[in-house]
C-alpha cells in the first residue's frame, strides 16, 4: 500500500523530470537563448553536488555517538538514501545535457567514456568516473542483502573518492563564485568523516564495575587460639 508521503515523492519526481524533458527538448531544438544548456547544467551540477555533500556528510553522522539525536536511525537511513539517490540522478541528468549545449554539444559517448570529450576532457572525465563510483554504491545498497557486510562497507566507502572526483571535476570545470561552497562542502565531509574515524577507534562503553563484596571484618588470631592470648595474671587479694 502507496503512502501519502511516498505518492506525493512520485508525484513531485514526475513533475520534475517532465519539466526537465521539455527544457532538454528545447535545448535540443534550438529554442531560447543559446545559454540555456549551459545555465541548465550548471544549476543541476550545483545541485547535485550539494546533495551529494550533504549525503556523504549524512552517511559518515549515520549510527555514530555523533548523529543527530532527533532524529531516529531509521529517519536518518531514509534522508541519506533519498538524498544519494537525488545527487546521482541529478548528477547524470546534468552530464546528459552536454549533448544539446548550442556551443559545443558533444555526442553520447563524449558523457559515457571518460576522456572521449573535446571540450574539458579531463575535467569531464573526472566526473563521468566520480558518477560511475556513486552507481557502484547506490548498486551496493540495494544489493546489500546479497552482500557480505565486508564487501558492502568496501564498496560503500567508495562514496569517498566518488565525492572527491567529482570536486576535481566541479573545480576544473569552472568554479567560478563557487569556491567557498566546494571548500565549506570539502570541510564538512571531512570533519564527519574524521568524527566517524575517532567514533570506531573509541573503546566501545565498558560496563560498570560491580561493587565489591562486603567481608566481615577480619577478627584477630588471639581472639580464636587461645594460645596465641597474653597470659592473664591472678587477682591481687585485698589486704
Amino acid at each position: 500500500m502507496t503512502t501519502p508521503p511516498a505518492r506525493a515523492n512520485r508525484t513531485l519526481s514526475a513533475a520534475l523530470l517532465a519539466l526537465y524533458g521539455a527544457l532538454f527538448l528545447a535545448c535540443w531544438l534550438g529554442l531560447g537563448p543559446q545559454t540555456l544548456a549551459w545555465s541548465l547544467n550548471r544549476a543541476l551540477g550545483v545541485v547535485a553536488y550539494v546533495l551529494l555533500a550533504l549525503s556523504v556528510t549524512f552517511g559518515a553522522l549515520l549510527g555514530s555517538r555523533a548523529s543527530p539525536p532527533w532524529l531516529s536511525r531509521a529517519q536518518q537511513g531514509g534522508w541519506h538514501g533519498l538524498i544519494s539517490g537525488a545527487a546521482l540522478l541529478l548528477g547524470g541528468l546534468h552530464g546528459l545535457l552536454l549533448t544539446v549545449d548550442a556551443q559545443s554539444p558533444q555526442p553520447l559517448l563524449a558523457v559515457l567514456l571518460p576522456g572521449a570529450s573535446t571540450v574539458l576532457p579531463l575535467a569531464v572525465g573526472l566526473g563521468i568516473l566520480g558518477l560511475y563510483g556513486l552507481l557502484v554504491v547506490w548498486a551496493s545498497t540495494r544489493l546489500r542483502a546479497r552482500l557480505s557486510p565486508r564487501i558492502w562497507r568496501a564498496l560503500h566507502l567508495g562514496a569517498y573518492p566518488s565525492f572527491a572526483l567529482l570536486t576535481a571535476h566541479g573545480l576544473l570545470a569552472g568554479s567560478d563564485g563557487l569556491t567557498v561552497l566546494y571548500g565549506v562542502s570539502l570541510g564538512a565531509v571531512v570533519y564527519t568523516f574524521g568524527l566517524r574515524l575517532l567514533d570506531r577507534r573509541r573503546p566501545a562503553g565498558q560496563p560498570r564495575a560491580l561493587a565489591a563484596p562486603l567481608t566481615p571484618p577480619a577478627i584477630p588470631a588471639a581472639a580464636t587460639d587461645p594460645t596465641l592470648s597474653p597470659p592473664v595474671s591472678p587477682p591481687r587479694s585485698l589486704p
